[in-house]
């Protein structure tokens, strides 16, 4: 195994002690309804323990019917996320705090923010793929279904959320095929994935299983996301970690499948180790990045995209430890081949959501692109021989083959490369740049709006759950 990437014959081996536990151990289900279902699917179950276990002709049959491509659209069904292209970028979800965009203080998230943060990310040409990434905390206990509301409402880009009871899941799915012009047409172009957490190891919460099953009676592409802990909830090294990863999603791989074959799913790791000193999770440690790279290599093993954190920061502010924990947690993912990296705007350890930082990811971002574009081969005919009548001592500025060429350097917007003088006679910093941007994203971008009718139904159906009371309010 290398230093940076994950060997087939260890994600052989980690497969091989998944299926070990899955065999013996098992999962547990804490939920009668699909406890009765399994057993009649043919997983032996111990009623007693609520222990789910998996016999190699369940995992080979799961495994033969898993599906190897998930699509992800637009709002409009017609252009697919780029996963073949390289990592997408997603926002990070869903804390209840964010850093004011006016004053920088935290407080607590709001449906305004929700909205705005959505509006920023269909603005930031990097962000690829939409959360909510605050909890619309002024909201209640509805606030998931106001928080994918505002996602059709104002962005026209794939979008990823989550409902937190099942009872909601049907509203959801009304609000979705509403949006798409029927359900056949959402199943046919999906413009939304779902994503859950299992509590590790081998365990999800019975409205977490519930929700995952309702969403699959749908068809709609589930994320199954470890939040595995090293040294607190999974073995501390990250390689006993990567093996109860795997084993909390290949259950439910093997679970979904069978009781639902065909619907796409996602391998998913939000995991990091523990901080031994604090008891804390950093999300900005270099075993963040690689546990999740190791995560997205299994995704490959079994063939579907991942979903993996990265871009993550403990940093309380824009600053430099910001943009070091950003480069080292990315940066394995994207060598990885992760088709989803998610995090963009999380800060202070995932706990909130900065609008400016969001915006300094989104140049990140751009960076990164163009260094994993590598250099291109291509023939060097003209090149060399420009080089032949330059030499020695020739300059290459004013040559037409520069003024042809240059343009694909990468020129960043935020990042200063001023002299000294004319730096510090801006007298800017980073945080006030990217507010600044901030506020002028929100002032001027106006997404592309759904026809009335479409957002009065939608409001209809938010309504039926918050009450009469509830509206939307108008963008700016």
């Amino acid at each position: 195994m290398t230093a940076n990437r994950l060997s087939e014959s260890v994600a052989e081996l980690v497969h091989e002690k998944s299926v070990e536990i899955l065999c013996e151990v098992g999962f547990c289900v804490p939920e009668q309804e699909a406890l009765t279902r399994l057993q009649a699917a043919g997983f032996p179950v111990d009623w007693e323990s609520q222990m789910v276990r998996v016999t190699p002709e369940l995992l080979d049959a799961a495994l033969a019917r898993l599906p190897r491509q998930v699509r992800l659209y637009d709002r409009a069904g017609t252009t697919q996320a780029p996963f073949e292209r390289g990592s997408c970028f997603m926002g990070a979800g869903t804390p209840v705090n964010v850093l004011d965009l006016e004053s920088g203080a935290r407080r607590p998230a709001t449906h305004r923010d929700v909205r705005d943060l959505v509006i920023l990310q269909d603005a930031l040409p990097q962000v690829d793929i939409v959360r909510p990434t605050v909890t619309a905390t002024d909201r209640g206990a509805c606030s998931d279904l106001v928080e994918i509301a505002e996602l059709l409402r104002c962005t026209d880009k794939p979008v990823v959320h989550r409902t937190l009871a099942s009872e909601r899941v049907d509203a959801a799915v009304e609000m979705l095929a509403t949006v798409a012009g029927g359900l056949d047409a959402f199943r046919a172009h999906p413009n939304f994935a779902t994503l859950y957490c299992p509590i590790s190891p081998g365990y999800y919460t019975p409205e977490n299983v519930r929700c995952m099953l309702r969403w699959a009676e749908y068809g709609v592409p589930i994320t199954l996301l470890s939040m595995a802990m090293g040294g607190a909830s999974a073995p501390a090294t990250l390689l006993g970690e990567l093996v109860v990863i795997n084993t909390d999603i290949l259950a439910w791989i093997v679970a979904l499948q069978i009781l639902y074959p065909g619907v796409p799913l996602l391998y998913g790791s939000v995991s990091a180790v523990l901080d031994m000193r604090t008891g804390l999770l950093p999300l900005g440690a270099p075993e963040r990045g690689m546990i999740n790279a190791g995560a997205a290599r299994m995704g490959r093993y079994y063939g579907i995209p991942s979903m993996c954190g990265g871009l993550s920061s403990d940093a309380k502010e824009l600053d430099a430890q910001a943009g070091f924990e950003k480069a080292i947690t990315a940066f394995p993912l994207l060598l990885e081949g992760a088709e989803i990296i998610y995090g963009v705007g999380a800060t202070d350890a995932g706990s909130s959501i900065s609008y400016a930082q969001m915006v300094m990811d989104d140049e990140f971002i751009a960076g990164l692109r163009r260094l994993m574009q590598g250099i291109t081969e291509h023939d060097l005919e003209e090149e060399v021989a420009l080089i032949k009548a330059n030499t020695p001592r020739g300059s290459f500025l004013g040559a037409r083959h520069t003024r042809r060429t240059f343009r694909e350097h990468w020129l960043p917007g935020i990042l200063s490369r001023d002299s000294y003088e004319t730096w510090q006679a801006k007298g800017q910093s980073i945080d006030g740049i990217c507010r600044g941007k901030a506020l002028d994203l929100l002032a001027q971008h106006e997404p592309s709006p759904l026809p009335a009718s479409v957002e009065a139904e939608l409001e209809r159906i938010v309504r039926r759950h918050l009450g009469p009371d509830f509206h939307f309010e108008p963008w700016g």
